[in-house]
């Protein structure tokens, strides 16, 4: 099958899931291709046209793509399949919706600036989010759509705060809210008292335009205006390593929105500088997620399932000792295991003896190892030292506290020169290491990339 014949497959099969398996199979390193784009100016098979590109919404069980547009004040509803628009919801509507409980309609001054969308999937509500710009009689407005007839109509209205202007918004399949983001910050909302939760910022991110949880919570998908798609752990509050993309050797100008269906995003451009006739004016760009052949681990005996030769106590205290485990990380044979079986408290180290790498290719090299305790609280560290000969030329180390579950360490040296030799150690400093269990080690790696 060639490569075109391929994305076509990947294609049909992601839309043909059921709404849970999407991104279900998303690797842990990846890189973006782009597998086609979705014209707006005009929407296939309509002469309507986008005016202007902002937030965006996967409704699974329609198989539909909201977008809502900025310059036209309206929001469309297509086949992210054929590209064909569906269903068009015009400013009015939204100008008539009255307020939660019962109060005034909206107005034009509340329906001037639709910035992002998010779906509640377990409620089957909608919103959009409309924000201040671009003078001071436009008021930030919150709208939720609901089925009527089976179709979603807008119900009602909530105001915001005076300078809310939520750029991005997705919904939580972990804890049920909607989380809103602008700038560097996020936080939860909540429609019907119309309250934000307290702001908090994820490192690395910047400049949200667009937001998207994936089906389980797991991860939280944005766009920034960089122009970068990056994928967030959301329990950990962190940026996956691996998953920060550059969207502008696609084309993509001014990414406003991101959408996951089927293990593809649907990334929404707002550029306003291509000419009319231009068929990526306001395009969609669906990008596949492709998963990247991992680099091969230079490390002999990583997992210490039969034993652990390549490995010694080296540099620890007197009366630490290194051993065999069982089981392992992940219910494996086996893991390392150091003791410290003197009646004080001794420097316990794992380290690489003789050195898995003893003559580097020009690279960057990343070692890492999974690490655990008997109980939590002592500091552990990773070292990795480039040597020229005997000579140590540098070294990083990293840092974590212990715990009784398995986590990893990581630690890279970039621009090694050929011809070096690296050394691992992962340690205990002896004022963390009183007589006892030291810590428990499994699934060292070393990869140049």
């Amino acid at each position: 099958m060639g490569r075109q014949a391929a994305l076509v497959a990947v294609l049909i099969t992601a839309l043909l899931l059921p709404a849970h398996a999407a991104f279900a199979t998303l690797p842990d390193t990846a890189t973006l291709e782009l597998n086609r784009t979705i014209a707006t100016t005009p929407f296939n098979g309509s002469s309507v046209s986008m005016g202007d590109h902002e937030g965006s919404a996967f409704i699974p069980s329609d198989s539909s793509l909201w977008l809502a547009d900025d310059a036209k004040k309206r929001i469309y509803e297509v086949d992210p399949a054929t590209g064909d628009l569906k269903r068009t919801i015009v400013r009015s509507a939204f100008n008539e919706a009255l307020q939660l409980g019962g109060g005034p309609a909206a107005g034009s001054e509340r329906t001037n600036d639709f910035e992002s969308m998010a779906y509640d999937r377990t409620n089957d509500v909608l919103y959009v989010f409309s924000g201040p710009c671009c003078n001071s009689s436009i008021l930030a407005t919150a709208f939720r759509l609901i089925r009527q007839s089976g179709q979603f109509q807008v119900e009602s209205y909530q105001p915001l705060r005076a300078g809310a202007d939520y750029t991005g918004a997705a919904w939580s399949p972990t804890d049920g809210k909607i989380y809103v983001g602008k700038g560097q910050q996020m936080r939860s909302f909540d429609y019907a008292s119309a309250t934000e939760g307290a702001p908090f910022s994820v490192a690395g991110v910047n400049g949200i335009t667009g937001m998207d949880f994936s089906p389980d919570g797991t991860d939280l998908f944005v766009t920034v205006g960089s122009e970068r798609l990056i994928r967030i752990e959301w329990s950990t509050r962190k940026v996956v390593s691996g998953w920060s993309f550059d969207l502008t050797p696609f084309g993509i100008r001014d990414a406003r929105a991101v959408a996951g269906i089927g293990d593809q995003f649907f990334v929404s451009d707002g550029v306003d500088s291509r000419p009319s006739g231009d068929p990526l004016k306001y395009a969609v760009f669906v990008l596949d997620a492709i998963a990247m052949e991992p680099p091969p681990n230079l490390v002999g005996n990583p997992g210490f399932e039969v034993d652990t030769s390549g490995w010694s106590a080296s540099g620890s205290g007197s009366g630490v000792t290194l051993a065999l485990a069982s089981p392992g990380r992940n219910g494996s044979a086996g893991a390392a295991r150091l003791t410290n079986g003197s009646n004080a408290r001794k420097k316990c180290v794992l380290d690489d003896t003789p050195n898995w790498v003893t003559n580097t290719a020009a690279a960057t090299y990343t070692a890492g190892i999974w690490v655990r305790a008997d109980a939590p609280g002592a500091t552990i560290r990773l070292k990795l030292i480039e040597m020229d000969g005997a000579t140590v030329v540098r070294s990083r180390t990293v840092s974590r506290t212990l715990d009784a579950s398995w986590g990893q360490l990581t630690a890279a040296l970039s621009s090694v020169p050929s011809g070096r030799s690296l050394d691992v150690q992962v340690f205990v400093p002896s004022e963390f290491a009183p007589p006892g269990t030291c810590f428990y080690a499994d699934d060292a790696s070393i990869t140049e990339s």
